[in-house]
């Protein structure tokens, strides 16, 4: 059984054989008190206090992941974003140009010959208003994305 502090650290409770047992074999053992102090034990002596509240070994502190927050998602990857260029306000977004250039040729049927640089094709998208590249502030945005599971989920800022 896992006891967490209120600061968040984790002790797994044990039964006072097994503290016996690891202690034995030279494991850090702990009391844990009423006031959720603690003490290493130090001798077998230390056993023989009927005030402990229960015996314990350190799990530690839980990692500690923050939310990552995404104001768009790469069209190519499928990986969150927050910079990038914004195809036709809002088409397909992509981080990397090389993703852009093939979105252009491949969706927009930019240079179905395949006669034309990356190079021409990206001046023209952009000359034409195809295409800019911008960044967003995730907190500014009406809604954000969050990886769950592989997948990322759309947040829209009034269902929290």
């Amino acid at each position: 059984m896992k006891y967490q502090l209120e600061d968040g650290f984790i002790w797994e409770v044990i039964n006072k054989e097994t503290a016996v047992e690891l202690f034995n074999q030279g494991k850090e053992v702990y009391r844990i008190w009423q006031d959720n102090s603690e003490s290493l034990i130090e001798s077998q002596q230390d056993f023989d206090d009927d005030r402990v509240m229960f015996y314990a070994t350190e799990v530690g502190y839980p990692e500690m992941k923050s939310e990552v927050r995404w104001a768009r998602v790469d069209t190519a990857t499928g990986k969150g974003m927050n910079e990038g260029f914004c195809v036709n306000d809002g088409d397909a977004y992509f981080v990397n140009q090389s993703d852009l250039v093939k979105y252009l040729r491949d969706e927009m049927n930019v240079d179905e010959a395949g006669e034309l640089s990356d190079e021409f094709i990206l001046k023209e998208a952009y000359d034409n208003g195809e295409y800019y590249y911008t960044e967003w502030d995730v907190e500014e945005e009406e809604y954000y994305y969050v990886e769950q599971d592989g997948q990322m989920k759309e947040i829209w800022r009034d269902e929290q």
